[in-house]
């Protein structure tokens, strides 16, 4: 099996963001929403499916932000909100994250999109691509047995070994695409 590429979206902070961030989080005006409505969506373009929590977390670090806040968050996600309605950005529940994380990809996009790792965590992967990689491993590998398909998937990331919590996720997303 081969992997697409990962082509990561790249924003550095600058003084202009740094402030523009600042007042995007602060007022909650429809001119600023639809600045971060197209800042999400750029990103989604560029690293589509994503995460929503790596779409935040990148927007904010543009802004030249240290730690996403809960006001950042909650401004990101009516922005996500907003976007959806507009038909801008599709999103749907990710499976086998903890709390609300949404699956972003762009209505032109394929919702699924097995890529490699780039620079992304493991953590950063969603559910669906995981799944996918596993159930086109299993059939490559003619076998359903985890730890051989999670060494393979290991593997094909490039990575020595999996993350300490990646055994976990893994299991859900098997019982969820798998069984």
């Amino acid at each position: 099996m081969e992997l697409a590429p990962f082509t990561p979206w790249m924003g550095k902070p600058t003084p202009e963001s740094r402030r523009a961030i600042t007042r995007q989080i602060m007022d909650g005006t429809d001119e600023l929403t639809d600045q971060i409505v197209e800042g999400l969506v750029q990103i989604v373009a560029m690293e589509g499916p994503i995460l929503s929590s790596r779409a935040f977390n990148l927007y904010s670090k543009k802004g030249g932000m240290a730690k996403l806040t809960g006001a950042a968050v909650r401004r990101f996600s009516t922005a996500l909100k907003k976007a959806n309605s507009q038909g801008k950005i599709s999103m749907e529940r990710d499976p086998s994250a903890e709390g609300v994380v949404a699956l972003l990809w762009l209505p032109t996009m394929k919702r699924v999109n097995p890529r490699e790792l780039g620079n992304r965590s493991f953590d950063d992967i969603p559910a669906s691509e995981l799944g996918e990689v596993l159930f086109d491993l299993a059939a490559e590998e003619d076998t359903f047995d985890k730890p051989i398909l999670y060494q393979k998937l290991s593997e094909l990331y490039g990575l020595k070994q999996l993350p300490k919590n990646a055994t976990a996720r893994l299991d859900f997303v098997y019982g969820e695409f798998l069984e």
